[in-house]
């Protein structure tokens, strides 16, 4: 019974010591540090520009992606646009064409006439001629879109002429033997106006096509003439 309770002892006080050897053992050890880790900039990667970025350059007429809107303007006089885009993207492709013209003839003729023999002075002969032509060459859509897209292309086309012939004859004849005044007036206006447009787009597959036409020519020509005429002898 002894043997048994020295053996428990002795068996304890071994597992002691080595548990105190192992506590020495580890403090022992220097302690590591752990590697600084480099935190990086934000702000800086958020203003990094990504290698699939785009500049500000003019890529009309190139191909683009899926689900875009592309927005185009266009206005000249011959306009041509043409572009190719990916499946589901929407193109707006406005084109107008705006043509002004104003011309105008004036022209006075004031006569005295005091002298019997100046009679022949108070005849005139006036030529006045506007012409007028409003040359708005074809406004042309082109393009590809893909599938299930949409290719809306409003076409305005305006032309405005103004034209006026105005001529003032006043004859006074203060003497005797003067018959009235023969004026011989000519006054012409030609206006004329080629408005065309066309539009040639592939379309795929669930896509649609909106091109609409506006054409407009307001023409407005005016020939006035005044012919005053004062028969007042009085020398």
């Amino acid at each position: 019974m002894n043997k048994n309770t020295l053996s428990n002892k002795s068996v304890f006080l071994i597992a002691a010591m080595l548990l105190s050897g192992m506590m020495l053992a580890t403090s022992s050890v220097p302690t590591r540090a752990f590697a600084q880790v480099d935190i990086p900039d934000v702000e800086a990667l958020l203003t990094q520009a990504s290698p699939d970025s785009t500049s500000e350059e003019d890529t009309s007429g190139s191909e683009v992606g899926d689900n875009n809107v592309i927005p185009t303007d266009s206005t000249s006089e011959e306009d041509t646009s043409g572009s190719e885009v990916g499946d589901n993207n929407v193109i707006v492709d406005p084109i107008t064409n705006t043509a002004v013209e104003a011309d105008t003839n004036v022209n006075t003729d004031t006569h005295v006439i005091t002298d019997p023999e100046d009679c022949e002075e108070a005849n005139d002969e006036v030529n006045q001629a506007n012409a007028q032509s409003a040359g708005q060459q074809e406004g042309r859509s082109d393009g590809e879109v893909g599938d299930n897209g949409v290719f809306v292309s409003p076409k305005t086309q305006t032309a405005t002429e103004f034209a006026l012939n105005l001529n003032v004859d006043t004859d006074i004849i203060l003497v005797d033997g003067c018959n009235t005044p023969s004026d011989e007036l000519h006054q012409a206006n030609a206006q004329s106006a080629d408005q065309r447009t066309g539009s040639d787009v592939e379309a795929g597959s669930g896509s649609t096509v909106k091109i609409p036409s506006t054409q407009r020519v307001d023409a407005i020509a005016r020939n006035i003439g005044i012919d005053n005429n004062v028969m007042q002898p009085v020398m």
